[in-house]
């Protein structure tokens, strides 16, 4: 929970950062995350040579050379960008751009949809206030569960533009179906059952929808769009328009590429911790642009409430000894971590 006496931040965050920029507002202090001499010091991050992986070849007959690269991205990389994914290109562009008519209609009309400060996630607003000390976020975003059903939190859903909810609908269904072939693929990748990956998620696994807005920023040396942190989700599934992504590989920054009409596939702790550690859980930031708008829409997979899980039986013998112990609800423990700028995934450590 946020400290009390954070009340700058409450301000901070009870207000739009795309209101603050229609405004000519300049970043305040608490968005600050370096100072000029840092900043002016930090080495342009080049782009990472992130792997491809053609998902349609994962379900073919003839699968192992294909399998193979994605253990190897999964092990050295912890993501991967999809291609051949069974969605549409044409789909793929009415979600980008129904994400960008939500968030260019009016503030009265987005506030209709407005979450509480400190500590409501679903709705529309900034993440809830951070531990005293955290640097701010320079982003807007709209955060509904989409799945289960009966977690939806229906007064979020926005009722313009008119589409938005039927084409949310719908990209639910395609992400159950790449979650479903992600899932088997990166269990027959290991050797394992298809399907152990599946019944650790369990039959109410969860996906949350994530609509990010970073606006124009007149100080992108020293304000971030998302601070660094790693997923506390089994994985995430991400849809960008333009670079801003970074993700942390041997103590450098590198920027991930957008690869058309490709999904990026990122490891998150829990799945991490299934894999024994043999998957990585890559720590990641988001940049922000001087000059250009960036959206992305994040869709998180989670393990079902209440369900425990933990490393793969086939993963753990004598030449690799148990690294993790069993948990249950981590995404809990990992946001309590990532409220004070911390990983949590040494929790989970035997």
């Amino acid at each position: 929970m946020a400290s009390s006496s954070n009340t700058l931040a409450d301000v901070l965050l009870s207000r739009r950062v795309q209101e603050m920029v229609v405004n000519g507002e300049q970043p305040v202090s608490l968005y600050i995350c370096r100072d000029e001499k840092d900043a002016q010091n930090a080495p342009i991050s080049p782009l990472a040579p992130i792997p491809i992986i053609d998902l349609s070849l994962l379900s073919s007959s003839s699968t192992e050379e294909e399998l193979q690269k994605l253990k190897s991205a999964l092990c050295c990389w912890g993501c991967f960008q999809a291609i051949n994914h069974g969605i549409p290109s044409s789909f793929l562009d009415e979600i980008q751009q129904v994400t960008r008519e939500f968030f260019r209609q009016s503030m009265e009309e987005k506030k209709k949809y407005s979450k509480g400060v400190v500590e409501e996630m679903e709705g529309y607003g900034g993440d809830p206030s951070p531990e005293q000390g955290q640097f701010l976020d320079w982003q807007d975003r709209l955060f509904l569960t989409v799945y289960p059903h009966d977690s939806r939190v229906p007064k979020f859903w926005p009722q313009n533009p008119q589409s938005f909810s039927e084409i949310l609908e719908n990209y639910t269904c395609k992400m159950r179906m790449v979650t479903k072939l992600v899932s088997k693929s990166m269990a027959k990748s290991l050797h394992l059952e298809e399907n152990c990956f599946l019944e650790q998620f369990g039959e109410g696994a969860a996906l949350q929808a994530r609509f990010n807005y970073y606006p124009c920023c007149q100080r992108p040396d020293s304000v971030l769009g998302l601070k660094p942190h790693s997923d506390g989700t089994g994985y995430t599934i991400i849809l960008q328009d333009i670079e801003g992504l970074q993700i942390l590989q041997n103590q450098q920054w590198l920027t991930v590429p957008t690869v058309p009409n490709a999904l990026f596939i990122l490891m998150g702790d829990q799945m991490e911790i299934m894999t024994n550690g043999i998957f990585k859980s890559p720590v990641h930031r988001v940049i922000t642009n001087k000059e250009k708008v960036r959206t992305s829409i994040a869709v998180f997979y989670t393990p079902e409430k209440n369900k425990e899980i933990g490393p793969q039986d086939g993963l753990v013998n004598e030449e690799r000894p148990r690294l993790f112990k069993h948990v249950k609800d981590y995404e809990i423990i990992h946001w309590e971590h990532y409220q004070r700028g911390m990983r949590a995934l040494h929790t989970a450590q035997v």
